[in-house]
């Protein structure tokens, strides 16, 4: 891309659950329910003339039966095929994907991807790979790991060390706190420099109050990812968090389940 590259953000919406309220802010109004909807997005990049070009996804989203399996009161369940469709794009012509982290919201539907690069930061692997993740209410957040290793036989996973550049226009940030690999998306658009918050903070809330999501690994890093988002965002409006009923609220609906956020 050229350095006169904007991108298009938006965010693409497989549906919600219920959820207690402290799994979107740490310890706050437990035992309250709130909807907690589940997204992946996708970058579009438009030059000057507004010509558009080849679209990057953030995360891969997930398939319907895993989803049902885990949380069998899922609602509006949408495929990533369907989400992908106004775009004119098929998953199987996605060319590069950014992983934020290994969940299997966020993962587990890689193998619809099969000509993909996979961009994930190398300290999010190890921890899944290593004894420290050894443990179940850990794992039963984690996305097959299976698949991580089909992606490195294939050279399809490019394991990121910090912050990188993957396309003019666009860099990932190491934060962990969420997950100790965790990454997040600075994005030129043309309102400015926006950030997909992803699972640094699920809500925007978590923003102002300064309060991390109820999953974490790290809380200290997590109050640091906070910092880190605000930083880099222009504005505190092109900050995009990971889990955000609002977000279905604030940001037209171009088509069903597809949200522009900027």
């Amino acid at each position: 891309m050229g350095v006169d590259t904007n991108y298009r953000i938006f965010a693409l919406c497989q549906g919600w659950r219920e959820c207690d309220f402290s799994l979107l802010l740490y310890l706050t109004q437990t035992g309250r329910m709130a909807r907690m909807p589940y997204f992946f997005w996708i970058l579009v990049p438009e030059d000057t003339k507004g010509i558009l070009g080849e679209p990057i996804l953030v995360d891969t989203g997930f398939l319907e039966g895993e989803c049902k399996s885990r949380y069998p009161g899922f609602e509006d369940f949408r495929r990533p095929r369907d989400l992908l469709e106004p775009f004119d794009i098929e998953p199987s012509g996605v060319r590069r994907v950014i992983l934020s982290h290994l969940h299997w919201d966020h993962f587990s539907a890689s193998r619809l991807y099969p000509e993909a690069n996979f961009y994930l930061q190398k300290k999010e692997l190890e921890f899944w790979r290593g004894n420290k993740s050894d443990h179940h209410f850990l794992r039963h957040f984690v996305a097959n790991l299976e698949d991580v290793a089909g992606l490195e036989k294939e050279g399809r996973l490019h394991l990121l060390d910090g912050e990188t550049e993957i396309e003019e226009g666009i860099t990932v940030h190491l934060t962990g706190g969420h997950t100790p690999g965790l990454q997040i998306v600075r994005v030129r658009t043309a309102e400015g420099w926006a950030v997909l918050a992803v699972d640094a903070a699920y809500v925007i809330r978590s923003l102002e109050s300064m309060i991390p999501p109820g999953i974490h690994v790290h809380v200290d890093e997590c109050l640091s990812a906070l910092d880190t988002v605000k930083e880099l965002a222009d504005r505190p409006n092109l900050v995009f968090p990971g889990h955000d009923i609002e977000t279905l609220k604030r940001f037209p609906e171009a088509h069903p389940g597809v949200f522009r956020l900027a």
